[in-house]
């Protein structure tokens, strides 16, 4: 608690002084075009998906002051730990325990941090747009003192920090009504050349360094291979091969899934004592999934990894308490040159977390009105069709380490 107040006796006089300015961002979400890896590894991505969405019509600028409940936390302290990566906040949850493998990248890393943060030679240390207000408060030492409700508002803000955007303002503007990109160069505070005058390109390079391991220590191809072996996951169940491809020879691509169809059994347990059909998915064996990722460039893709994955179950249970609603995730492995599903829109709010690779992201804005806040997914669309009829296309993006997109129904 002596840090919490410590912190806030040092902002007892910039409080009324400093003021958040937040430039508005124009676009629309949509329909999706399907992800393509564009760089020499394989792209590695988890997506959240809320189940509730807000409504709002972007057309409509008095929308942009709907009024939205929130914990209340201080601009200052929202800052601050928001530079804190998502593992960070989590891994101090003591909810939270380290595995074996899968996470010893993620308590590298905090270690390194505590390091790096406390270290007592400040003319070495990397300035950021924080230090004005960091003072002598080490912001991990904070997440202890903060309620459940705080601390999920500090993962959002953590998630979204790269775009300059206040949890405030991304529920007053983006939420249900357009895309939020997070990456670091998107940053709506705008870095120019002079914030790099006092460092140099040694300042640049190393915000990129952390901007592209921020989001480390979810998911890695290795952790995912244990994954596949240590928990027996089965297709159409636990995991989907598929890919994108034109493969009747006619000029137009859709999307093929190899997992092998699950098989039927009878089975003498029914209610009315007769024998009734039961079904038992082929467990996934992990040579033939790689085969398919490596040799024939299909998308692999974890249908509720967080069931497998603790540092992803405390992530969605920590957002679950922030937006009220139940939250899910999928995790996709994409080789490079390679699509895995068609063009397509969701009746959900998904969060794009990009861990590995590089990924293109073509949005579209609905098609027409009854598409704007969608209550079922849409079918695959041709790419004919996203040419002919689709709506306008309102982002072209390649995401890259430590990137985040956000695409509201």
């Amino acid at each position: 608690m002596e840090a919490a107040k410590q912190f806030r006796k040092q902002q007892g006089e910039k409080k009324k002084k400093k003021k958040s300015k937040i430039k508005g961002h124009t676009g629309a979400g949509g329909v999706k075009g399907e992800e393509k890896a564009t760089a020499a590894v394989s792209s590695t991505a988890v997506t959240a998906s809320a189940s509730s969405a807000g409504a709002g019509d972007e057309n409509e600028e008095e929308d942009d002051d709907v009024d939205v409940e929130e914990p209340e936390m201080e601009p200052e302290l929202e800052a601050l730990l928001s530079t804190l990566t998502p593992l960070q906040i989590l891994l101090l949850d003591e909810s939270v325990e380290l595995g074996e493998d899968d996470n010893k990248p993620a308590a590298s890393m905090l270690e390194e941090a505590e390091e790096s943060i406390m270290e007592e030679d400040k003319d070495e240390q990397i300035p950021t747009e924080t230090d004005d207000i960091l003072g002598d408060v080490n912001p991990l030492h904070l997440i202890g003192d903060l309620t459940i409700q705080h601390r999920a508002r500090t993962l959002l803000s953590s998630i979204i920090q790269p775009s300059g955007v206040s949890v405030s303002e991304f529920y007053k503007r983006y939420w249900g009504k357009r895309p939020l990109l997070a990456a670091l160069e998107e940053s709506e505070d705008g870095a120019n050349e002079n914030d790099y005058e006092d460092g140099g390109e040694d300042v640049k390079l190393q915000q990129q360094l952390e901007h592209a391991t921020r989001l480390n220590g979810f998911l890695h191809r290795k952790s995912i291979d244990d994954m596949i072996r240590k928990n027996k996951l089965r297709y159409g169940l636990d995991l989907n091969v598929t890919r994108y491809t034109d493969s009747l020879g006619n000029g137009t691509r859709h999307r093929i899934t190899l997992d092998p169809p699950p098989k039927k059994r009878k089975s003498k347990t029914g209610s009315g004592g007769g024998a009734v059909d039961d079904v038992e998915y082929i467990v996934a064996n992990p040579t033939d999934v790689w085969t398919n990722v490596d040799a024939s460039h299909c998308t692999l893709r974890l249908l509720r990894p967080h069931e497998h994955n603790d540092n992803i179950h405390s992530m969605l249970s920590l957002l679950e308490s922030e937006f009220g609603c139940m939250v899910g995730s999928n995790a996709y492995l994409t080789p490079l040159h390679s699509q895995g599903f068609a063009p397509h829109y969701d009746d959900v709010d998904v969060f794009i977390l990009q861990l590995e690779g590089y990924k293109r992201w073509r949005v579209y804005a609905p098609m027409n009105k009854q598409e704007t806040l969608p209550r079922v997914s849409s079918r695959d669309y041709t790419e004919k069709e996203v040419e002919e009829s689709m709506g306008e296309e309102v982002l072209d993006v390649v995401l890259v380490p430590g990137d985040m997109l956000i695409l509201c129904t």
